[in-house]
């Protein structure tokens, strides 16, 4: 196999190809998150509370993925001079997300179940979870870098400005359903 695939899978695949292994992988971390009580707000944040039914856990997962989709589509739309295809965003963007299953996945273990802080479980999770984040962050990058054909300053640049304005965003919804309880 490749090694370059497991930083850029995107020069062999895209579009449904990404998009339906992404979509799985996104249940699949959904519901492990819920039996698990691993929140993800956003991508950059995550918590630990078995206090929600599945439709949260699921709608942190699609939310994050939603948003961010929207504005790397856009971006590439205003900076691209190639043809973008929203199935290729969504699909690579759906994709990248795979490896935030670690986390979960390894709170299934039961001395990871529940543990008190600072402890050495809650410090092996944290460095889990910021190694499948940064993984997370060189996929969407080079996501992002072949489905739009950008490249120097204005992919740098554009993909630094949406992750931001994605956490953001993503935050504000999930706090407005939250405290009104939609979900």
């Amino acid at each position: 196999m490749n090694s370059k695939l497991w930083y850029n899978p995107f020069l062999a695949i895209a579009g449904l190809t990404a998009l339906l292994p992404g979509l799985s992988g996104l249940l699949l971390t959904s519901y492990l998150a819920y039996r698990t009580g691993t929140h993800f707000n956003g991508l950059a944040n995550i918590d630990f509370a078995k206090d929600s039914d599945f439709r949260l856990y699921l709608f942190e997962n699609c939310s994050h993925w939603l948003i961010l989709s929207i504005l790397l589509f856009a971006a590439g739309l205003i900076l691209s001079k190639s043809r973008i295809r929203a199935i290729d965003i969504a699909g690579t963007t759906l994709f990248s997300r795979i490896p935030l299953i670690l986390t979960p996945l390894i709170r299934t273990l039961t001395v990871f179940q529940s543990f008190v802080m600072q402890s050495v479980q809650m410090y092996f999770l944290i460095g889990v979870y910021l190694i499948s984040m940064v993984w997370t962050i060189v996929l969407l990058f080079n996501a992002y870098k072949v489905s739009c054909n950008l490249k120097n300053e204005r992919l740098i640049i554009s993909f630094a400005v949406v992750m931001i304005f994605s956490e953001i965003l993503t935050k504000i919804l999930l706090h407005v359903i939250i405290k009104n309880a939609w979900l």
